[in-house]
């Protein structure tokens, strides 16, 4: 056999470098493995419940990478650092700061920051005279007519601020007059409805006047039942929810009517007390302001206890703000104090608004309460002329009632000068 000893020799070079080569090739992959990859775990702001919204109202900020109790974070609106009330990866639920002006919101969490792409706005108010008609509830329908009550008769208001008695002289109604008025709400359609503390009755009224008793028969009692067969001890403050339902407050109770007409008692035990909990199980002061917040929870005005309570739609009592003593003082929960706690009213941001009183001092004030039950003081207000403008300069003088219409414009009663002030939200 003949041997290509020059093919051969190249084979054994090309073997030997191959050898020689993968050893090498395996301790320069050793040497550098694939990198990690790296994870960004920036924070991210997906959403707001709210785009704009009045100081120390809360919103909540929906994302991820937003913090965590380990962690933390802080958030400021248009440099201006805010109070967080809960926090976790993915929502940050935190107050519009008292000093808060209008531009972006940004959150950071372990040092890094991500700044909302548009600006939140931060809402202010301007105060102007609708009416000068003696009222002292209000209500507002779709439309944005306002309707106030003065005892025996039912006034409305135009949009322009036009006032006229309401179907006439409603109070010439022979078979059911009104005696005493004490409250006013308003439902889809247009109707009215008004608690009468003498005739001890809920009264109807229809959009040309003509008015029905929806529930009570004239006589003093606490009987639950329909139409007639129910008995009212001393209805006065009333609110409708977004199906029809009324809530009556009556002396030392809670009561339910609905649009039927079927009245039972949603909280309170009838019997004068300062006692939380479920039903007639729980105790209530005297009462007159109410008002339903959209998700079917009533707020109540308890005159002798000076607190704001809260109630479910399954009847569940809890304090929201007041400390039981007389005072001014703004704050969280039972820290706050207020003096005369009456009409009520509460935003499409949950906030709930009370107009609050002292008549020695002549000093008053609409109080607003956020969702956290932290209150502060909306406006200021004395027995001098009412005063138009900011609301941080604008005045009232005796408020009563409070109702919003569907563009978030606020509507108060200044029953110490008979002017119905517009609260213009923007």
């Amino acid at each position: 056999m003949q041997i290509n000893i020059k093919k051969t020799i190249n084979t054994i070079v090309m073997v030997t470098l191959i050898i020689t080569f993968l050893p090498g090739c395996k301790k320069e992959n050793a040497d550098n493995p694939d990198p990690i990859p790296v994870v960004d775990n920036s924070p991210v702001i997906t959403g707001m419940s709210n785009t704009g919204a009045l100081p120390n109202s809360v919103i909540t900020i929906t994302g991820s990478n937003l913090g965590s109790a380990n962690v933390g974070a802080t958030v400021t609106f248009n440099g201006v650092a805010a109070t967080i009330s809960s926090l976790s990866a993915t929502e940050i639920v935190v107050t519009v700061p008292s000093t808060a002006t209008t531009g972006k919101i940004a959150v950071t969490v372990g040092g890094k920051t991500v700044t909302s792409t548009s600006n939140f706005v931060v809402k202010t108010g301007n105060v102007t005279t609708l009416s000068t008609t003696y009222v002292e509830h209000l209500a507002v329908d779709a439309a944005g007519n306002i309707y106030g009550d003065a005892s025996t008769a039912i006034y409305k208001i135009t949009v322009g601020g036009v006032t006229t008695l309401f179907g006439g002289t409603v109070n010439t109604n022979v078979n059911n007059p009104i005696k005493s008025a004490w409250g006013i709400a308003v439902d889809t359609a247009g109707n009215l409805y008004l608690p009468d503390i003498r005739a001890y009755a809920i009264h109807k009224v229809s959009k040309t006047g003509v008015i029905t008793r929806l529930a009570g028969n004239g006589t003093a009692g606490t009987l639950d039942g329909k139409d007639t067969a129910a008995r009212f001890t001393y209805p006065k403050g009333i609110a409708i929810d977004k199906a029809g339902n009324l809530y009556v407050t009556d002396k030392y109770r809670v009561r339910k009517v609905t649009p039927a007409g079927v009245v039972s008692t949603l909280a309170g035990s009838g019997v004068k007390g300062d006692v939380n909990g479920q039903g007639t199980a729980a105790q209530f002061g005297e009462l007159e302001g109410i008002a339903v917040d959209a998700s079917g929870n009533v707020y109540v005005a308890d005159l002798d206890y000076k607190r704001i309570r809260k109630i479910t739609s399954a009847g569940v009592v809890s304090t929201l703000a007041g400390s039981g003593t007389a005072g001014f003082a703004d704050g969280a929960g039972t820290s706050a104090q207020f003096f005369y706690p009456q009409g009520m009213a509460v935003d499409a941001a949950g906030n709930v608004f009370v107009s609050d009183g002292d008549f020695q001092s002549s000093y008053y004030a609409i109080r607003m309460i956020n969702k956290n039950g932290v209150v502060s003081t909306f406006m200021k207000g004395s027995d001098a002329p009412v005063k138009t403008g900011p609301v941080n300069t604008a005045t009232v003088n005796f408020p009563d009632g409070i109702a919003f219409d569907a563009a978030g414009n606020m509507y108060i009663t200044n029953t110490g000068s008979g002017i119905v002030s517009k609260v213009t939200i923007n």
